[in-house]
């Protein structure tokens, strides 16, 4: 994995101390062959706050969300969570791949909600739940079942424990999926997306999720579309497009206030 530079993008100051942010990712490149779908992006979450990012389909937004846990292994750059370099470890000059268990180890650590709920079908909401703690963490079964009850009662479903996926609503599953990603403590959450599938009626519910989520201190990074929610909770808010951070700053200035013309562009025809 080489360093290479952003291609004369301007990007915003990396940390020089990363291990004071939550999140922190400098010249960050992703390609599918010859596709560039992400060149040279730079950006820092503190702990507990909430960022928010932007962006038209195609632009790499997911892509980048899925590259801050590893699923998407990146070309050039560096991405640190908590601190800790992910997916590699650094020996003088040269980087390492990690060993696949090293990198679970780190994904426990970060909380992961899809477009797609992606629950198991054939386990009740409550083992959804359970089925992580206790084969990665190994904790006692009888603990992560009252756990699991928490969480479900704090994303409004503690009456739902048994039921399976199929008996459950859209919105009712994301919140099951929620619950899930918190049920191995992460210190981060990310999410991709989380209402793009779910019916109109159906978003509200999961958003209020949210929006309690982070008035707890849950540092997030969110990949959406809801710009009602992104100026709400949003401590920062980013805008990608074509692989490379447009425009970042707090929502009043990126939303009511942008500097950027593609940035006034997409928000002329989203709002």
């Amino acid at each position: 994995m080489s360093d290479e530079d952003a291609g004369g993008v301007a990007q915003a100051q990396v940390p020089a101390d990363p291990d004071r942010y939550m999140v922190v990712a400098d010249n960050v490149h992703k390609s599918y062959g010859r596709s560039q779908v992400l060149r040279g992006i730079d950006l820092a979450v503190a702990p507990g706050e909430v960022t928010c990012v932007l962006g038209p389909s195609g632009g790499g937004k997911s892509t980048f969300l899925r590259c801050i846990n590893h699923l998407e292994k990146i070309d050039a750059g560096r991405i640190w969570v908590g601190g800790e370099l992910v997916g590699y470890r650094q020996v003088g000059d040269r980087l390492h791949e990690m060993r696949e268990k090293e990198v679970a180890a780190q994904r426990s650590r970060i909380g992961m909600v899809f477009q797609r709920f992606n629950l198991f079908p054939h386990l009740t909401a409550e083992q959804n739940l359970i089925e992580a703690p206790c084969r990665v963490r190994r904790i006692r079964r009888a603990d992560a079942r009252t756990r699991a009850g928490e969480l479900l009662t704090r994303v409004g479903l503690g009456d739902r424990g048994g039921a399976y996926p199929a008996e459950l609503s859209g919105g009712q599953q994301q919140r099951v999926a929620i619950a899930r990603a918190l049920a191995m403590d992460p210190e981060l959450m990310l999410f991709d997306e989380p209402t793009s599938a779910l019916d109109p009626e159906l978003v509200g519910e999961v958003l209020q999720v949210m929006r309690d989520l982070a008035a707890s201190g849950m540092t997030m990074v969110v990949v959406t579309h809801e710009i009602g929610f992104a100026r709400e909770v949003a401590d920062t808010v980013v805008f990608l497009d074509g692989g490379v951070v447009v425009e970042s700053g707090p929502p009043s200035q990126v939303l009511e206030n942008p500097q950027q013309e593609r940035t006034k562009l997409f928000l002329s025809k989203v709002l």
